[in-house]
């Protein structure tokens, strides 16, 4: 980039909106990845019969976890290419702009057709429909997000861009929050308009399954899958589903927070009544184009800034290269003037950054199908549940990286790693050998408390330690090693923990085990790192180097 000149203080009014282009981008992925897991696994679970006629290795929930990693593959492939496009664009909205204003629009499209298509009758065209919209979604969203995250550092001088990343990831942070609480939003909205069809959609009782228990004129609960004394005729096309919902061990029904078990007397009370019409679908169409308006209006905000504020853009006259510099050349690990020591301790910090990020990239795509079955909580109230975990992540930001100063960043990480690995079995096991529900759910709100500001102690120190290694003639290449394994994580954690989940009768519960298995083996892992504490007079490059990067 070319030289910018020193200002008196950060703009922090012109960052925060800035800002708004990356709070629209964490708000679609917030929604994205909170409900796009449930409908994909009702459709599933309907056309392969429950999983039934699945091969052996598959299982729906490692179809949806598949699913859910088209966005990191996505992300690999198509964000560098559009953020290194959009550093050689001159145009009279400058270099980022014209791919905000074509393609987040589209995008926003996109991203509300996903329900949409959910409701279509015929159950495989629907699934067709869905990976269609989907793939076009992740496509549009890859052009834009770059450019958006680059509006940062155009508008701000370099020594003023790590007070100005703060702000974009409060930004990012809010958007975030506004996509776990945007479900409520949407069901509020859509009563106070009077859509009732919609409303009651929203508010329906969901089993473990994904089907919705309607009830008659009288209260009594409507139940797809069992009549009183056997199958019956109207019962016989949802065979399939019965039998493997009952093999798989899951063997109850929930209405209004009792559960039923799938037979005996309890049994007869619930299914007094076969439905014998299709399996119906929660329409969270409502949560999808709230949360896509929203955005739009994110980017309406972006465009009257960047009209009033263009002169301002330091880039707009600097050409990028296809080369870039010599530091953001790749070089090969075993070519960089380390010494075999450091190049071990970075060769094992990568791997335990692979292990780690396995465990924290499966917990997003699975908490609201884990939610819906063990504590019978609707996605749009899961999520809520979710914003506490990012709220205590968040929180421990700072106190994280204060601990890393002092105490170590190797030592810091380790002692996240122990809390949430500590936390998750434990949640685990009162899961699976403890009875009483008021219990279980303590358990877990201290886990996500608890848990969140763990990983906050892991991720805020894991890059500065990677970059310490290599030191400040290599900031590229190192940050390179560091995305190129948790990008890769990303990718296959959500499919291994499917794997895990499937294997155990698609019991989310096992997400908790899958978790601490892997961050109990990247906690064995980074012991063995050496290297990567830095000295005082390296801390403040080792933070530019940081923010640059989360940019």
């Amino acid at each position: 980039m070319g030289k910018k000149t020193k200002g008196n203080g950060l703009n922090y009014k012109q960052t925060f909106l800035i800002g708004f282009g990356f709070m629209g981008c964490m708000l679609l992925w917030s929604v994205y990845n909170s409900y796009v897991p449930v409908i994909f696994r009702a459709k599933l679970t309907e056309i392969t019969g429950g999983g039934a006629k699945l091969p052996a290795f598959l299982s729906v929930a490692l179809l949806v976890n598949a699913i859910m990693t088209i966005d990191n593959v996505f992300g690999v492939i198509f964000q560098p290419y559009f953020g290194k496009r959009s550093d050689r664009t001159h145009s009279k909205w400058g270099k980022r702009m014209p791919y905000i204003i074509i393609c987040l629009p589209i995008c926003a499209v996109f991203f509300s057709l996903i329900p949409v298509a959910a409701t279509v009758k015929s159950t495989a065209i629907s699934v067709i429909l869905m990976m269609t919209v989907i793939i076009f979604f992740n496509f549009t969203m890859s052009i834009w997000r770059s450019p958006v995250v680059s509006l940062m550092p155009d508008f701000t001088p370099s020594h003023l861009q790590s007070d100005a990343n703060a702000v974009i990831n409060i930004m990012g942070g809010i958007g975030q929050m506004i996509g776990f609480v945007v479900g409520t939003i949407a069901t509020t909205l859509v009563g106070l308009l009077g859509f009732t069809a919609m409303h009651d959609a929203l508010k329906a009782k969901v089993n473990s399954l994904g089907q919705i228990l309607a009830t008659n004129a009288d209260g009594t609960p409507l139940v797809n899958y069992f009549s009183v004394n056997g199958f019956d005729s109207t019962a016989a096309k949802y065979k399939d589903t019965i039998d493997n919902f009952i093999a798989s061990g899951r063997d109850k029904l929930y209405f209004d927070g009792k559960a039923f078990s799938s037979a005996g007397e309890d049994s007869q009370l619930v299914a007094q009544k076969v439905v014998a019409s299709p399996v119906k679908y929660v329409n969270y169409t409502p949560v999808f184009v709230v949360a896509a308006v929203i955005t739009v209006l994110c980017l309406l905000i972006l465009i009257a800034f960047y009209k009033k504020n263009k002169e301002n853009d330091l880039s707009k006259d600097v050409y990028m290269d296809e080369g870039g510099s010599e530091k953001s050349k790749k070089i090969k690990i075993k070519d960089l003037p380390i010494t075999k020591e450091e190049k071990t301790s970075l060769l094992t910090m990568l791997a335990a950054l692979f292990l780690i990020n396995n465990a924290t990239e499966a917990i997003v795509p699975n908490f609201t199908n884990f939610a819906l079955d063990t504590l019978n909580v609707k996605p749009i109230y899961s999520t809520l549940m979710m914003a506490v975990f990012a709220v205590s992540l968040a929180a421990f930001g700072i106190p994280a990286g204060a601990m890393g100063r002092k105490l170590g960043r190797k030592k810091t990480i380790i002692i996240g790693l122990s809390v949430i690995v500590v936390m998750f079995a434990i949640y685990l096991a009162v899961s699976q050998f403890v009875t009483n529900r008021t219990f279980t759910w303590i358990v877990l709100w201290i886990a996500l408390v608890v848990g969140g500001a763990a990983v906050g102690c892991i991720n805020i120190n894991t890059l500065p330690l990677v970059l310490a290694i290599g030191g400040r003639d290599y900031v590229g290449t190192f940050t390179g090693y560091y995305y190129t394994a948790t990008f890769s994580a990303a990718i296959t954690g959500p499919i291994l923990c499917g794997a895990l989940i499937g294997l155990f009768g698609d019991d989310y519960n096992y997400m908790f085990l899958f978790c601490a298995i892997f961050f109990a083996i990247g906690l064995g892992v980074i012991t063995r790192v050496k290297h990567g504490e830095s000295k005082p007079e390296d801390e403040e490059w080792i933070k530019e180097a940081v923010e640059a990067a989360d940019d």
